[in-house]
């Protein structure tokens, strides 16, 4: 035979194989069904629940990193603090971050 033979008989074989394989697999598996997949949602609803709606973001807020004020970013760096007796403390940022805030601000606005 020569080497174009090899190759058409080689394609053959591999072609019987893929055509039976279905065949094979039913007849391995018992001839059962497939099963079904399982549903994971949950197998039950909860009364009277609505979802909540999507969440709006006003358009009209920056956030862009060189328009921060400095006082509410001061702000929203204190540290909120929550004792073991249920008291909630809140404590300002330390002189050193609020010197870092200010030197970054002056440096991002060129003043």
């Amino acid at each position: 035979m020569t080497n174009s033979s090899y190759k058409l008989a080689a394609i053959l074989m591999i072609g019987a194989a893929v055509a039976a394989s279905p065949a094979l697999a039913q007849s391995v598996s018992g001839s059962r069904p497939a099963e079904l997949p399982v549903n994971r949602g949950a197998p039950f609803s909860f009364p009277d629940t609505t979802p909540a709606p999507t969440p709006r973001v006003d358009a009209s807020t920056s956030r862009d990193i060189f328009e921060i004020d400095p006082a509410t970013l001061l702000d929203g760096l204190a540290t909120v603090s929550l004792s073991v007796d249920g008291e909630v403390t809140e404590a300002a940022p330390s002189e050193a971050l609020r010197a870092i805030i200010e030197t970054w601000v002056k440096g991002s606005t060129g003043q």
